[in-house]
C-alpha cells in the first residue's frame, strides 16, 4: 500500500470508528513489511564475501556503517548511493579508485 493510499485510507477511516482501527493495523503492516525487507536484505549484505561486495561498489564497513546507523533512511538506499557514489569517483578518476 502506497503513502498516498494509506492517507486516503486513514481519511476515510476517521468517519468510523472502526475504520480507525483498520487504518492504524494497515499502517503497522506497512512498518514491519519495510522492517522485514531491509533487515532480510542487510543480512544478505552481510554474507556476501568481500569480493562480491567491492562486485556491487560496497565495502564490508559501509554495510557494518549503515546497519549501527539510526534508520532514518532506509539502509537499502543508503547502501545505494553509497555505491554510486563510489562508481562515479572511480569513472572520473580514470577507472582507479581515488585515495581518500
Amino acid at each position: 500500500m502506497t503513502r498516498a493510499e494509506t492517507q486516503t485510507f486513514a481519511m476515510t477511516a476517521v468517519a468510523q470508528p472502526a475504520g480507525v482501527v483498520r487504518a492504524i493495523t494497515a499502517s503497522l503492516l506497512a512498518r514491519a513489511t519495510r522492517y522485514w525487507k531491509v533487515r532480510t536484505a542487510m543480512r544478505h549484505l552481510s554474507e556476501m564475501s568481500d569480493w562480491q561486495l567491492a562486485d556491487i561498489g560496497l565495502t564490508r564497513s559501509d554495510v557494518d556503517m549503515v546497519a549501527l546507523r539510526n534508520p532514518r533512511k532506509l539502509a537499502t538506499q543508503a547502501l545505494q548511493e553509497i555505491a554510486y557514489e563510489r562508481t562515479r569517483m572511480t569513472a572520473l578518476h580514470g577507472g582507479t579508485d581515488p585515495k581518500p
